[in-house]
C-alpha cells in the first residue's frame, strides 16, 4: 500500500514537473506586441490624468465651496 503512494506521488511530482516546463516563455511577436500596448495605453492615460488633475481638484473644490454657502447661515 505504501509503495502504490509513493509510486503515486512521484507520477504526480514528473507530470506537474513536464507541466511547468511546458508554461515557461515562449513569447510571440503577438503577445509582446499586445503588452508593450497596453504598456503606452496606460503610459498615455497616466500623462492625461495627471495634466488635468489640478483644475479637476479646483472644480471640485469650488463646487464643495458653493455647496457649503448654499447651505450655511
Amino acid at each position: 500500500m505504501l509503495e502504490q503512494i509513493r509510486m503515486l506521488l512521484i507520477r504526480a511530482k514528473c507530470r506537474f514537473g513536464v507541466l511547468a516546463r511546458d508554461e515557461r516563455g515562449d513569447f510571440g511577436i503577438g503577445q509582446i506586441a499586445a503588452i508593450v500596448a497596453g504598456v503606452v495605453i496606460v503610459g498615455v492615460l497616466i500623462t492625461v490624468v495627471t495634466g488635468r488633475l489640478g483644475p479637476w481638484i479646483d472644480q471640485v473644490w469650488g463646487w464643495i465651496v458653493d455647496l457649503l454657502n448654499k447651505t450655511g447661515p
